[in-house]
């Protein structure tokens, strides 16, 4: 046992032991006047009142000792052994002094005297039952039980069945004082345990309400509020006296007013109070000077023996803080973090719910996607294209209605619920979306242009089920996106069938590469000046087992999609430079770059092997690269470009004035040719706007010292007019259309391209001259 335990056990047993001893020694001091009456006549007198006396003596010496440790106000752990120690000699005494006395007068008492002794003998040996602690109780019963049975045995006339009983009854108060001290000590020490835990636990509970955020509460059987806390006092942010009432209204105070609609979190608190049931964390709002607040409350119900109740007692702390960021938690996980719109998660279960009652309310749903985001992006920075991003959401939102839904779905894809069954009504929303994230954005100085393209599926029109709504409004938006971009589309039939026959088309493509189904053929490039055939132009085709001769247009996005561009590609660089080796020296070879080749980090290394395999020399060599292309360029690419010019390889601009056109490209890149689109020939000599963007880029080529190609030349006025503002070179079907590679030979050897053109313009000049 603990020290401190040991010495808080002893101090317990001092005090009860005081009161017990204090009344022995009175019934002790009564028994022994008894004694001196009923044998005042008796002889033996000395002897006899000495050791009576004797007794008294020792009776009121413990007495003393007893009452003046009782009214001891400061108590040492040694006094209290002293104290005990001083007794147990005392008790001793005692036994010995009684143990003789008996033994006096049991040796010639009459009949009544004798039962007074036998009285007071069961008296002595039954009295240290009570006593403890167990040396002190020992140190009484030992001398007392020897002395009583010495005298009963050596009486004058023993009884022998009285003796027997006498001793069955000195051993069961022995085993009474072992057994019972015993148990007093066991309980002692689970009583002083107990004190202790209450007393931490009392300290603790102060500790938590002085430190902690929470509090403690409790009621009584009318549920009224006992002792409230200062901690709550503080958070409520009113006086004690306020409290006043039953629970749960007297703490939450008035927002029981406004708050208390059926199935509300007070509500279900007020149910389990009437019920008189435990409750665990309930989540409740409260009012604390005009600002909405959550306490979390935790009861259980008080209940005595017989299971009646009396009350609540439980902890309540202010959760204020915790549930806000659970909020935006939650917020997060359901939103898009950069423009706060719905993100794809949220989306996809409003959809789902619109998506159930689309038979009662039908509704639009639009899928957008950003038009040259990625140019922004690669060219002024995330940061910029971040902005852009927050700007057309704030746009977006002010387009729609406060009922239907935006969403951010990732990147530079937007998609949008409509509350709407009318298409025209969609398709108006749809086009002022695109109107207006189409305006012009500023940023650091900067402006920004963008555009947007949508698709647009009707609900239960198009489809009931979410994924059926997506997939057709993303058909619809591919179609957008095909037919010029910036604009809108309604989903229809068709679009499924097309989308179907290009997965049929694109499966058929992959077999293609594998079973070498595509050709080259060539389109003469014309020197205008002398009528020379000065290069070709590749042009890859097709070879469909059940459709023909396909053209690039109806290939080339799917190759790109399917990522078999980069072995296509390859594939025509190495059959162009191997058929190209073969024509006379002056001619050389144009082949088309795709934005994807030219991204490819390998690109050097595909030429350097398809001139060296075909046995061309690089300076015969001529890569076409769209305007388009020009803007997802890097670092590396622009190194490659550099690398090729280094090597000979002849670059040019395809498509020239169609695109983002910007002098910048013509002085970062090592641009060779310029080449002018065709939709610029096309209404040559009819439109004056025409000719003088046709001049402009002529001038501005021969400053920079390239070349210019005029493509699309059909008629020899087209050529005529070329010839005579300049232009070096031209390709169309005036001269030839695209040809075999055999018929290509031909058309070389015979040289009959430029004489049927030439004489065509011969005689437009006769014509122009009469």
């Amino acid at each position: 046992m603990p020290d401190d335990l040991s010495e808080r056990l002893l101090f317990g047993q001092a005090s009860d032991f005081s009161y017990v001893i204090i009344a022995i020694s009175l019934l002790g001091l009564s028994t022994l006047l008894l004694l001196l009456v009923d044998f005042w006549n008796a002889p033996g007198t000395l002897l006899r009142d000495t050791l009576i006396g004797t007794v008294a003596i020792c009776y009121f010496a413990l007495m003393q000792r007893a009452i003046t440790w009782l009214g001891r106000v400061k108590r040492a752990g040694e006094e209290a052994r002293s104290y005990i120690a001083g007794m147990t000699r005392l008790l001793v005494l005692l036994g010995l002094i009684w143990s003789a006395l008996l033994f006096l007068l049991t040796r010639a008492p009459d009949t009544s005297q004798l039962c007074l002794l036998y009285g007071i003998m069961v008296g002595c040996v039954a009295t240290p039952v009570m006593v403890a602690p167990i040396s002190s109780a020992l140190a009484y019963w030992g001398p007392i039980s020897a002395g009583i049975c010495l005298s009963m045995l050596t009486a004058r006339n023993p009884a022998g069945y009285a003796i027997l009983d006498l001793l069955s009854f000195v051993g069961l108060t022995g085993f009474c004082i072992l057994y019972l001290n015993s148990r007093l000590n066991e309980r002692a020490v689970g009583a002083i345990r107990l004190e202790e835990k209450s007393e931490v636990i009392k300290l603790l509970l102060r500790d938590f309400e002085e430190s902690a955020s929470d509090w403690l509460w409790e009621t009584n059987e009318a549920l009224e509020l006992q002792q409230v806390s200062h901690r709550l006092t503080q958070v409520a942010h009113r006086p004690v006296e306020s409290f006043r009432g039953a629970f749960p209204r007297a703490m939450l105070g008035e927002i029981m007013n406004y708050d208390h609609r059926p199935g509300s979190p007070i509500d279900r608190l007020c149910q389990i109070i009437k019920e008189h049931s435990p409750f665990r964390d309930v989540v409740v709002p409260v009012l604390i000077n005009g600002e909405e607040r959550y306490w979390s409350l935790t009861g259980k119900p008080i209940l005595d023996k017989s299971g009646r109740f009396l009350g609540y007692h439980g902890v309540g702390s202010d959760i204020t803080g915790q549930r806000r960021q659970q909020e935006q938690i939650a917020f997060l996980a359901r939103h898009d973090s950069l423009t706060k719109l719905a993100n794809r998660v949220l989306f996809n279960e409003m959809l789902h719910q619109a998506c159930d009652n689309c038979e009662q309310t039908g509704f639009a749903l639009l899928c957008l996607d950003l038009d040259y985001f990625k140019i922004v992006n690669d060219t002024l920075g995330h940061a910029t294209g971040d902005g852009v991003l927050v700007a057309v959401a704030e746009r977006l939102r002010g387009c729609i209605r406060e009922f239907d839904i935006a969403a951010r779905l990732g990147g530079d894809e937007f998609a949008i619920i409509l509350v709407t069954e009318d298409p025209q009504e969609a398709a108006g929303i749809a086009a002022r979306i695109i109107e207006r994230v189409s305006r012009p954005y500023h940023f650091d100085g900067q402006m920004v242009q963008i555009g947007m393209s949508a698709g647009i599926s009707m609900a239960p029109r198009d489809s009931r089920n979410p994924s059926g709504l997506m997939k057709n409004a993303d058909l619809a938006l591919y179609r957008a996106k095909a037919e010029g971009r910036g604009v809108w589309r309604l989903y229809d039939v068709e679009m499924d069938e097309r989308q179907k026959d290009r997965r049929i088309l694109q499966s058929a493509l992959r077999q293609a590469v594998l079973r070498d189904e595509f050709r080259l053929e060539y389109q003469p490039l014309v020197d205008l000046a002398d009528g020379r055939i000065v290069g070709a132009e590749a042009l890859l085709r097709w070879q469909h087992p059940e459709r023909g001769l396909l053209p690039p247009g109806e290939f080339i996005a799917l190759a790109e999609e399917a990522g078999l561009i980069g072995p296509i590609g390859e594939w025509v660089l190495g059959q162009a430079c191997r058929e190209a080796a073969g024509w006379p020296e002056h001619v050389g070879i144009a082949v088309n770059l795709s934005p994807l080749q030219f991204r490819d980090t390998g690109l050097v290394e595909i030429i350097d092997r398809a001139l060296a395999q075909g046995g061309l020399a690089p300076e015969r060599l001529e890569l076409e690269i769209t305007e388009t292309t020009m803007l997802e360029t890097n670092s590396e690419t622009v190194d490659a470009l550099w690398q090729l010019h280094g090597r000979g390889v002849r670059v040019a601009l395809d498509d020239f004035g169609t695109g983002y056109s910007s002098l910048s490209y013509l002085r970062r890149f090592p641009f060779d040719k310029i080449k002018i689109d065709r939709s610029f020939i096309r209404d040559l000599g009819y439109e004056k706007d025409d000719s003088s963007i046709i001049l402009a880029i002529i001038g501005l080529a021969e400053r920079m010292g390239m070349v210019v190609t005029a493509e699309g030349v059909e008629t020899p006025k087209q050529a005529q007019i070329l010839t005579a503002y300049g232009c070096g070179q031209a390709q169309g079907y005036l001269f030839s259309r695209p040809v075999p590679g055999v018929v290509f030979a031909q058309i070389l050897e015979a040289g009959t391209v430029q004489h049927k053109w030439q004489a065509q313009v011969s005689q437009i000049g006769q014509v122009a001259a009469q």
